[in-house]
Formats: C-alpha cells, sequence, structure tokens
C-alpha cells in the first residue's frame, strides 16, 4: 500500500469535517458579525430630536444635513431633521456619538447594496 503524502492526509481529514464556509447570502446563520459593527446610519427616535445641528457639524465628510419639516410628518418638535447621504458617508461614528440625545445610530446592517444615488439619501 503506497504512503499518503501530506496533501492526500489533508484531504482526507478536511472531507470527513464539516463546512467552513457559510453560504451567504442564502443565509446568514453561521456568519461572525463582530459586536460593534459600524453599518447604516439611522434615525433612531425623532421624538427626541432637539435639532441642535451638532451632527451636521461634526460629520468630517458632510453627509448629514439638517432640513427643514413639517414637524406633524416626523414626529420632531424644532421642524428640523438630519438626513444622510450615504454614498458620503465613512461610517466613522462621530454623528452617533456626538448626539446629545442619543438619536442618531449606525446599526449592525452591512448590507449596502443600492442600485442609484438618489436611493443612497436616508431619510
Amino acid at each position: 500500500m503506497p504512503r499518503l503524502g501530506k496533501m492526500q492526509k489533508e484531504l482526507l481529514k478536511s472531507a470527513q469535517s464539516k463546512a467552513a464556509t457559510v453560504i451567504y447570502p442564502f443565509t446568514k446563520e453561521g456568519l461572525n458579525i463582530p459586536k460593534g459593527l459600524r453599518g447604516r446610519w439611522t434615525y433612531a427616535e425623532p421624538e427626541k430630536c432637539t435639532g441642535c445641528k451638532i451632527c451636521e457639524r461634526v460629520c468630517p465628510s458632510g453627509a448629514i444635513e439638517m432640513i427643514e419639516c413639517r414637524p406633524e410628518d416626523f414626529k420632531t418638535k424644532t421642524g428640523f431633521r438630519p438626513i444622510c447621504h450615504f454614498d458620503r458617508c465613512v461610517l466613522c461614528n462621530q454623528c452617533a456619538e456626538s448626539c446629545p440625545r442619543n438619536v442618531i445610530r449606525l446599526d449592525a446592517e452591512f448590507e449596502m447594496a443600492f442600485l442609484s444615488r438618489d436611493d443612497m439619501v436616508i431619510y
């Protein structure tokens, strides 16, 4: 019987073990998503927003813009709310860290493919 080389031994060992990869994007089960992942920008609790514009001032890429809106439409007290131009966002989390009311957050959503630039404006 011929001796097995290192490659054949490794092949036999891996053939008997469980798969090391995940069938992504068909299933997200088994993905190793790190805690604290900076993903999609969200305007979490609009009723808490004071319209202070700190998020707009601290954004290094100029991705956040405060727009005027009707308070009853967006549940804001001030008539202003931030929007994010996600095509400019560098996911630095500076807006979320600077927000005194924790209104802005970066959630763990990492699938961010867009078909047009207009879709990248997050309200």
